[in-house]
């Protein structure tokens, strides 16, 4: 099979900003294709599926009407004589040994062999760009200070039906469209080498402190949906801000919630898989450290640090139930395993 490629290009631009400060910005982009995806070799004609709003009960049921098996058995008995221990092999096998089979079996390619699955289809394909941008503040004074943006738009590929065959574009999971990551150290200015208390038996207690802290924060992955009944304007789906709760993560109104009224089998997406703004809780995260480094002697440097992971114990929820069927349907229902961890470290250097 073909073997997927890749092709990325980045361009930057570096500007210094007086002594101790730099400025980075770079587009930076990717374009793949021959992407291994999977596709069903046996789908169910394109003509058989439902289509529009409306609940198509008929076809489903006479889709899934039983019918006599043609390859029951019986039907192969010379088998018992002639390969026997073929015929001992099948009679092990329901497909074989049952005397119905499903109508939307017969009407498949293959229908002897059930869900024919071609996993290396090299159809597949991504593309994504970006802007980064960083600026830095080597330490100085006592301060380092680090800022980085990115900005991404990733799609990806992928059959909406599988009786499709050519692919449509929709986001991908596999980047988020904003990254801001925030680190800085801060010496404080007492001991020795420093602004403030230089020498003196209170020069050795207060010397040696520094602060850090790691700030970042990106959204969090887009909501997978079903195939749906939907009634409004797509873009009402979503809620920002204080809008959005625990209880109420997007607007509920205009689905159809009754679940005898909604899509039965084998009927075309009407829904999309993605939608662009709708995601799960985002990723705020502060660590914090505290570091004290002295000498007992010339040679012998201790350092002791104390670092706090999710400084400010921050939770990180999961996704809301998208099933409209659901009596959670909305609602977040679980949290991601974000808890404050407490690190001590002691260090000899000699």
């Amino acid at each position: 099979w073909p073997h997927a490629r890749t092709q990325r290009w980045r361009f930057g631009l570096k500007r210094q900003l007086g002594a101790n400060m730099m400025i980075d910005v770079a587009y930076a982009a990717s374009r793949s294709d021959r992407m291994s995806m999977s596709r069903r070799l046996d789908p169910l004609p394109e003509r058989y599926w439902a289509a529009g709003q409306v609940r198509n009960s008929t076809l489903a049921t006479d889709l899934n009407q039983n019918l006599p098996n043609p390859f029951l058995l019986s039907n192969f008995s010379s088998l018992q004589q002639s390969a026997p221990l073929v015929y001992q092999d099948l009679s092990t096998q329901g497909f074989f040994t049952s005397s119905t089979i499903r109508k939307h079996q017969l009407l498949r390619q293959f229908p002897h062999m059930n869900n024919v699955t071609n996993t290396r289809v090299a159809t597949g394909e991504e593309r994504t760009d970006s802007l980064e941008v960083s600026f830095e503040k080597r330490m100085s004074h006592g301060l380092l200070f680090n800022l980085g943006y990115a900005w991404t738009r990733d799609d990806e590929t992928f059959y909406e039906n599988e009786f499709d065959t050519t692919t449509v574009w929709r986001p991908s999971n596999d980047a988020r469209p904003h990254r801001v990551v925030l680190s800085t150290v801060y010496e404080l200015p007492w001991g020795k080498g420093r602004a403030w208390i230089q020498q003196g038996w209170l020069s050795k207690i207060a010397g040696g402190w520094q602060l850090g802290a790691a700030l970042q924060y990106q959204p969090g992955p887009l909501l997978g949906w079903g195939n749906l009944f939907y009634y409004g304007d797509l873009n009402n789906i979503a809620r920002h801000g204080s809008d959005r709760t625990l209880d109420q993560w997007f607007n509920t109104a205009a689905f159809e919630r009754n679940s005898a009224r909604g899509p039965d089998s084998f009927h075309r997406r009407i829904f999309p898989t993605r939608l662009p703004g709708i995601r799960q809780d985002s990723t705020k995260q502060l660590d914090m450290n505290l570091l004290r480094s002295f000498k007992i002697r010339e040679r012998w440097d201790n350092q002791f640090r104390l670092d706090l992971i999710n400084a400010p114990n921050h939770p990180q929820f999961g996704g809301p139930d998208t099933n409209p069927f659901s009596t959670n349907f909305g609602v977040v229902t679980s949290q991601q395993a974000t808890t404050r961890w407490i690190q001590l470290q002691y260090r000899l250097r000699f």
